[in-house]
């Protein structure tokens, strides 16, 4: 019980704005349970957000705008822009058209190119069209709020576990190195099984859970050979541009099948 608290702890810790002010034992088992309980975590998010957005639709004017700016603004503040931060320095690495071990640097580098900006803006903005094509059109249910963060959580546990690091060093290498793989595996298929049958529970059988997973396999696996070709291994910073990357793949399957 103790270690599943502390996993539960350094999940927050880790990937959240949320102080645990608290050291926490980074062992084998904690790491592993921390990735195993992230995808809960995103949808504890996820909750939180839908929360706010119903209690906005129910009781207060506010315009489909409003609540697109919201959505994308709490995601963003619940992780503390980390993992935003992951596909700034991603784009301003791929787009400086270096050698692998040049873009590799610039990965580490904690300065923000031009590139970098114009990347995040783009995906920002992305995001916000789609949410807000999602709320014009009626499509935006409350249980998406929940189920998309959990599916880019286990996407990036999956993508973590499919490569090596790029360098080794650093927080992802460390990690990596302490993760017991067959397990980690195992929570995240239950995770899929669990959260495609409370979908099913909310909104009765349909095949949108099936084809939102259909579509999260195909990213992981382009997102895993884009990764491979131009930076060699995955690093934490990927890891965070893999959240970002297919949310929004995610939003607009959502957008063009819902």
């Amino acid at each position: 019980m103790k270690t599943i608290w502390h996993s539960i702890l350094l999940a927050f810790q880790f990937f959240t704005v949320l102080p645990v002010h608290k050291e926490i034992p980074l062992s084998k088992k904690t790491i592993t349970g921390m990735f195993a309980f992230l995808p809960w975590i995103g949808a504890l998010m996820g909750a939180v957000v839908a929360a706010i957005i119903f209690s906005l639709s129910e009781w207060t004017s506010s315009s489909e705008l409003l609540l697109t700016f919201m959505i994308v603004g709490l995601f963003a503040f619940f992780t503390g822009g980390l993992h935003l931060d992951g596909f700034i320095d991603m784009g301003d690495a791929y787009f400086s058209y270096r050698d692998r071990e040049k873009r590799l640097e610039i990965l580490d580098d904690p300065r923000v190119g031009a590139f970098g900006v114009l990347s995040v803006l783009f995906l920002v903005l992305g995001k916000f069209v789609v949410l807000h094509e999602l709320f014009v059109q009626n499509k935006l249910a409350l249980w998406m709020l929940v189920f998309i963060p959990l599916l880019t959580r286990v996407g990036m546990s999956f993508y973590f576990l499919s490569l090596q690091c790029s360098k080794e060093k650093g927080l992802a290498y460390f990690f990596k190195t302490q993760l017991n793989h067959r397990v980690l595996a195992c929570f995240m298929i239950m995770t899929l099984l669990l959260a495609s049958c409370g979908v099913f529970y909310v909104i009765g059988f349909s095949s949108l859970p099936f084809v939102l997973i259909t579509v999260l396999v195909a990213a992981f696996l382009l997102f895993r050979q884009f990764t491979v070709r131009n930076f060699g291994g995955v690093s934490g910073d990927l890891l965070g541009a893999s959240i970002e990357g297919m949310e929004v793949v995610l939003w607009v399957t959502l957008l063009l099948f819902a």
